[in-house]
């Protein structure tokens, strides 16, 4: 079983000391999605954390939730630890006092468990190799632990699940904990699990 406190424990682990490099930071991808010009980009990059993903702020990423899919492979496992994060509610009081003054919405919830849900879609209805290819590529500098962090994440999300099955406000509505096999998000998960731990052969 995965444990919520454990899972955040391992992601800090495994993505300790990550550097962005030269990959695309997180305005700068904000800037591709926006259709910027190539220079403005490099302007807003002057604006991204480079060396410590821990201090990226909530507002950015908030300001910035769309860059999630304009993130090259190095971007992409510079910042995913701090998503991971954000959804595991590590930063919840900070959001909280954002979300109380109006400076965030939640409309713009970075939404990390659709974007690695969607890989399932790439990797099991995708027909073009190159797109598959494509996608898949942007995980290549991810460690074998790293992935693992992926997937534990989606494992925790499951058992979420299936907790909410064994809740009073559930058994009101007379199911058994059971019926979570049949809950359509929770057979999403399911197959995202076995399709990242197969294509990357995650062990």
């Amino acid at each position: 079983m995965v444990k919520k406190n454990e899972l955040i424990h391992k992601i800090k682990h495994a993505f300790k000391n990550v550097k962005l490099e030269d990959g695309i930071g997180l305005w700068e991808a904000q800037g591709h999605d926006d259709r910027l010009s190539a220079m403005e980009c490099q302007t807003l990059r002057a604006k991204d954390e480079l060396s410590d993903w821990n201090t990226i702020s909530i507002k950015s990423l908030y300001e910035c939730s769309s860059s999630l899919s304009f993130f090259d492979a190095k971007g992409l496992r510079f910042h995913i630890p701090k998503y991971l994060l954000l959804a595991l509610g590590v930063y919840k009081n900070e959001e909280d006092d954002l979300m109380n003054q109006e400076i965030i919405s939640m409309s713009d919830t970075p939404d990390i468990d659709d974007f690695l849900l969607s890989f399932t879609t790439i990797c099991k209805e995708t027909t073009d190799i190159e797109y598959r290819r494509f996608h898949k590529e942007r995980f290549s500098l991810f460690t074998n632990g790293q992935l693992k962090c992926l997937v534990g994440y989606l494992e925790y999300k499951k058992i979420e699940l299936e907790d909410h099955y064994k809740t009073d406000k559930v058994k009101e509505l007379g199911l058994l904990p059971m019926a979570v096999q049949y809950d359509t998000d929770y057979i999403k998960l399911n197959e995202a699990i076995a399709c990242w731990m197969n294509e990357f052969q995650i062990r």
